[in-house]
């Protein structure tokens, strides 16, 4: 039998089962866009080498190590809901190299990206929105400065920035889940033993 009360496709009647409207707090997106870059170098100080720590360093490679932040926002009104979103993007970054022994290490840095876009932003409120970037980065080539202590990377960047906020909506609901029971990969030793009846059935 088919459990209603799981995630999943609607068959039949979708207003069969709703029982309650539900607040939820969610982060709502109300605009958002893609960039990818490539084929600009970019300049990144270092720190935290381990180990392999015998100069010069060969570098290997390079990729995004934490979560972006975004800071220094400053939003000027286009048109209608438009406007130019100026700030600047911090992203961890861990550089992988190995140094004139042979031994690998890496290190830890930040790429900062400065950003000057347009985007949608909603009007001013209570609680009000914040924007937010997701970096992926994937340093193949790059090469370590003469300092030693810092990277000069031309890397392939994805990034995603949204404009969003934490706000309240009235969802319909069909009530809590019900999971169903864990199906287990093992061998059937017990077959047959465990489809028994807890109790004796009565005499008929």
């Amino acid at each position: 039998m088919t459990n209603t009360k799981a995630a999943g496709r609607i068959y039949g009647n979708p207003l069969c089962g709703l029982c309650e409207r539900v607040c939820i707090e969610v982060k709502k997106i109300f605009d958002g866009c893609i960039t990818r870059i490539g084929n600009i170098p970019y300049t990144i100080q270092l720190s935290n080498f381990t180990p392999g720590t015998v100069q010069p360093y060969t570098y290997v490679t390079s990729r995004n190590s934490g979560a972006s932040v975004v800071s220094d926002l400053v939003v000027i009104p286009v048109r209608e809901r438009r406007s130019r979103l100026r700030f600047t993007v911090t992203t961890p970054i861990t550089v992988y190299y190995t140094d004139s022994l042979g031994a690998s290490g890496s290190a830890t840095g930040n790429l900062v990206i400065n950003r000057d876009i347009v985007l949608s932003v909603p009007e001013a409120s209570v609680l009000p929105y914040f924007v937010e970037a997701a970096t992926s980065v994937t340093g193949n080539v790059g090469a370590f400065n003469s300092d030693g202590t810092s990277v000069t990377v031309t890397p392939c960047i994805v990034q995603i920035v949204r404009v969003a906020a934490n706000v309240e909506i009235l969802v319909p609901s069909y009530g809590y889940c019900e999971y169903p029971e864990v199906e287990e990969f093992a061998e059937e030793d017990c077959e047959g033993v465990f489809g028994l009846p807890v109790f004796p059935p009565s005499f008929t």
